[in-house]
């Protein structure tokens, strides 16, 4: 039983560090593309306004965001139950 518990803390941990990974890029994606909205001149926004694909533009710059958030918090769910299930299954009192 001890075995298993952590085992199973370094799969969620794992899971963890992955999703980490995930929220980190993600993060990384939205600067990009933060600059490259920022970079544009200003016929493009003009235009961009005009035909309402800036609208598209705050929609997807919302759903990376979204994305992101929900990458750091699934992190912090598993590392944190991982962890836990790891210490769980090495402690001596754990029958």
């Amino acid at each position: 039983m001890k075995q298993m518990m952590t085992i199973a803390g370094g799969i969620l941990f794992a899971v963890a560090v992955i999703s980490l990974i995930v929220g980190g890029v993600t993060f990384v994606q939205i600067i990009q593309f933060q600059n490259q909205l920022e970079s544009r001149g200003q016929v493009n926004k003009k235009i961009s306004e005009w035909t309402g694909i800036e609208e598209f533009n705050k929609q997807e710059l919302k759903g990376k965001q979204d994305a992101m958030v929900a990458s750091f918090v699934i992190a912090g769910i598993f590392g944190s139950t991982g962890i836990g299930l790891a210490f769980a299954g090495k402690s001596k009192t754990t029958q």
